[in-house]
């Protein structure tokens, strides 16, 4: 029971973005077992469930945490995901290649004259 409360106060330190490095690396590797899935899934559930009031508007505080902390998530994968362009495609490279091409030129007209 202990484990189980220990893992629900890292998860909900994650979604305010208060976990420290070690944290995260703790609450990731809870996540690796049936019991840290299941105890973020409760959570995640608990904190959608916040998100409307009794009057069913939207709880702006609780929606903008939970909607940050995705984008991050989200950011994050992306960047993960990015494939490295190859360096011909890079805005630089053309510049560099007409830079070359006329330094060899001259050094060519500069040699033979």
């Amino acid at each position: 029971m202990d484990k189980e409360i220990h893992i629900r106060n890292l998860v909900y330190k994650y979604i305010s973005n208060q976990c420290d490095g070690r944290e995260q690396d703790e609450l990731l590797r809870h996540l690796q077992t049936p019991a840290g899935r299941w105890v973020f899934d409760e959570v995640m559930t608990s904190e959608a469930g916040k998100i409307f009031t009794k009057n069913e508007e939207i709880e702006p505080a609780v929606s903008s945490r939970l909607l940050g902390r995705l984008r991050q998530n989200i950011v994050a994968e992306e960047a993960a995901n990015a494939q490295p362009l190859p360096f011909y495609r890079k805005s630089s490279f053309i510049p560099i290649v007409a830079l070359v091409i006329v330094l060899v030129a001259l050094g060519i007209y500069w040699l033979t004259t």
